[in-house]
């Protein structure tokens, strides 16, 4: 039996378990074929399973023709990247959009729409940096956030919409946000002058905390490790490693399997415990003031117990490298003093 006698129907079923490639192809073989490989709605499921998408959209969200066109479009605009790569990336900003969207549309609003090829190519000439492909592609949908005047709350000295949040306590309040490409550049040239970044060519500045307490994180450009910076980073370039280097993989090749960085992975784990609620967002004292906050609020990073009558959670987190150990300490949590010379801090909640 050959093509031709197969209805519409089977043919579309054939297709759509065929993928979008070798659907591409197929469509060369005969006029009947060509026409069954144009059904939009076949490419609507294509869209859905690869990019997520409902209806069909271009790369920056504008409405286009047909899901047909939606897809080439973005296969089009990501053709130098690994395809597999470009949909964890996206799935993975998905991820994050789609908690902002529901539990904190004023940060979701701060994210800047994606960078161009060549903005980024410029971006790498005034750095003399490689970025990792991850986080060249995580650039590519959003590049990073970018605040207004009535974005920052009075009490905070800061604003508290970072994407990746931060705490309060006493006198300290630390909220951590992704730098647009603009922001990396200044914030790295500026800290390059600085005898801690002596030797550091490849390291640029990526996500900062918005507040008074400094709070930097640096992306390594050669191998893709993510870093958080002590207080000691500018006079000696003390800083510890936010993912394992075992779990870095391939971060410049563009042939191999499975590239990840650290950028990609720690995004990664943020959105997993912002969706199993292991990190919320705390209600601020004024309008406006709402945060995430990364003091975990579940097991096992959380205990909870019933004090005369009264309900008290307890968390233990390492305070000095609060928004940075959490991935590496998952990773480890079997492992005996991994920082022994950070103090512990209980941060008590009722």
């Amino acid at each position: 039996m050959g093509f031709d006698t197969l209805g519409d129907l089977e043919l579309n079923i054939i297709l759509s378990n065929l993928g979008a490639e070798d659907t591409a192809r197929t469509s060369c073989v005969s006029k009947k074929l060509r026409t069954s490989t144009s059904d939009d709605i076949l490419w609507s499921h294509f869209c859905a399973q690869e990019l997520g998408l409902s209806q069909p959209l271009d790369p920056l969200g504008n409405p286009v023709a047909s899901f047909k066109v939606s897809y080439q479009l973005w296969r089009e605009s990501f053709s130098m990247y690994p395809w597999s790569l470009v949909r964890r990336v996206h799935k993975c900003w998905g991820r994050l959009r789609n908690w902002l969207t529901l539990n904190f549309p004023e940060a979701e609003a701060t994210l800047r729409k994606g960078a161009s090829e060549s903005e980024i190519q410029e971006f790498e000439r005034i750095l003399k940096v490689k970025l990792p492909l991850p986080t060249r592609i995580l650039y590519r949908f959003y590049d990073g956030q970018e605040f207004k005047d009535e974005d920052y709350a009075n009490d905070l000295y800061g604003s508290p919409l970072g994407l990746i949040g931060g705490y309060t306590f006493y006198n300290r309040s630390v909220n951590v946000y992704l730098l647009p490409l603009h922001q990396i550049v200044a914030q790295t040239i500026d800290n390059r002058s600085y005898p801690g970044f002596s030797g550091k060519s490849n390291y640029i500045i990526v996500a900062a905390s918005s507040t008074l307490i400094p709070k930097l994180f640096l992306l390594n450009c050669s191998s893709g490790q993510l870093f958080v910076g002590t207080k000691n980073l500018s006079a000696s370039g003390e800083m510890l490693p936010c993912v394992p280097k075992e779990s870095i993989r391939s971060v410049h090749d563009v042939n191999a399997n499975q590239q990840q960085d650290a950028m990609l992975l720690w995004l990664e784990e943020h959105a997993s415990r912002l969706e199993k609620g292991i990190i919320k967002l705390r209600e601020g004292k004024k309008p406006g003031s709402n945060s995430i906050s990364q003091f975990p609020e579940e097991s096992p990073l959380c205990s909870t117990a019933i004090t005369s009558g009264v309900q008290v959670s307890n968390c233990i987190k390492l305070i000095y490298n609060l928004l940075s150990v959490s991935l590496y300490l998952s990773k480890h949590s079997n492992e005996n003093n991994v920082y022994p010379s950070k103090q512990m801090h209980k941060n008590y909640g009722i």
